[in-house]
C-alpha cells in the first residue's frame, strides 16, 4: 500500500518505486528463463565474447516465474490506489519486452527521450490526453541496476509538460512520434533521475513521464528490465472522482474540459 506522501509524491513526479516488490527467488527463476531466451540468439549468460549488442530486445516470456512477478499485492494495491480499482486490466504476468543492455560504448539506437505510445489507429502507434489503453508505465528490474549499468532516466514532473502538449489535440491524440519528440523538448529544462536499485525492485510510471535509455554501458554485468505497460480497457474519463494518474494530467492540462470520455 502507497502511504499518502508516496501518492502526492507520484502526483507531482510522475513515478513511485516499490522497492523489493518480488522476491529473490523469483526474479532468480525469471533471470534462468530470460538468458534461456538469450541463449537461443547466441547469447550466453557466462561468456561475455557472446555480448556483441549494445541491447538485445526479447519478448517478455510467459508463464512460471512471470506470473509470480506479475501479480505481486503490493504492485497491484498501487496500481488499484494510483488507477482506480477495477480500471486497469490484471494480467496473469508482466508482459511487454526486455530490453537486456550489456556493458558497451557502442550507441544503442534507442536512447532518445520519449513518452511511450498508447494505442493503435489505422496502423498508426498514437497517443491522446486521456491515455487510451495504458494506465501506467511499470519497470520491473530483473537485474540490480546502479548508475553505471545503464539505468532507464527519468524526467520527474515531466508527465505535465506532455499532457500540456497532448492537450490540445483532445481525444483525436497525436502521431506517437510527434507527441514523444514535443513532449521531450517541452521537458528539456527538467532534471534528471535514475532507476537505479535492486533485482525485484519495481517503478510505476505515469503513462506520460518522459523517460530514456542510458548509454554509454559502463557496468560489468547485463541489465534485465522489463516495461510493461499497465493496460486499460478504454481511457481515462477525467472527471471526479480523479484517479491520481488522472489529478496530474487535468492539474497540468488546465485546457482539458471535465467531460466524458467519447465512445471510441
Amino acid at each position: 500500500m502507497l502511504t499518502d506522501r508516496e501518492v502526492r509524491d507520484f502526483i507531482a513526479d510522475g513515478y513511485v518505486a516499490i522497492r523489493g516488490a518480488v522476491p529473490a527467488d523469483v526474479v532468480r527463476d525469471c533471470q534462468e528463463m530470460i538468458w534461456s531466451d538469450l541463449a537461443k540468439r547466441g547469447v550466453v549468460a557466462d561468456d561475455p565474447a557472446t555480448w556483441t549488442e549494445p541491447v538485445v530486445r526479447i519478448p517478455c516470456p510467459e508463464g512460471g516465474p512471470f506470473i509470480a512477478a506479475g501479480t505481486r499485492p503490493a504492485v497491484w494495491e498501487a496500481c488499484d490506489q494510483l488507477i482506480g480499482p477495477g480500471r486497469w486490466w490484471h494480467r496473469e504476468g508482466v508482459g511487454g519486452t526486455i530490453p537486456v543492455r550489456f556493458p558497451s560504448l557502442a550507441d544503442p539506437g534507442d536512447a532518445g527521450w520519449h513518452i511511450d505510445a498508447s494505442y493503435e489507429s489505422q496502423g498508426h502507434l498514437r497517443v491522446n490526453i486521456r491515455s487510451r489503453a495504458r494506465g501506467l508505465l511499470a519497470l520491473y528490474l530483473f537485474s540490480d541496476v546502479d548508475a553505471s549499468g545503464a539505468p532507464t532516466r527519468l524526467r520527474p514532473g515531466s508527465h505535465r509538460d506532455a499532457a500540456r502538449v497532448l492537450a490540445p489535440a483532445g481525444d483525436d491524440g497525436l502521431d506517437w512520434m510527434l507527441a514523444a519528440q514535443e513532449a521531450a523538448q517541452a521537458s528539456a529544462h527538467r532534471r534528471t533521475i535514475l532507476a537505479t536499485g535492486q533485482a525485484g525492485d519495481v517503478f510505476l510510471c505515469h503513462p506520460f513521464l518522459v523517460h530514456a535509455a542510458t548509454w554509454p554501458h559502463h557496468g560489468r554485468r547485463p541489465r534485465m528490465l522489463a516495461q510493461p505497460g499497465v493496460g486499460l480497457p478504454g481511457e481515462f474519463p477525467l472527471t471526479a472522482p480523479l484517479s491520481p494518474v488522472e489529478q496530474a494530467i487535468v492539474e497540468a492540462a488546465d485546457s482539458v474540459r471535465l467531460a466524458p470520455a467519447s465512445d471510441t
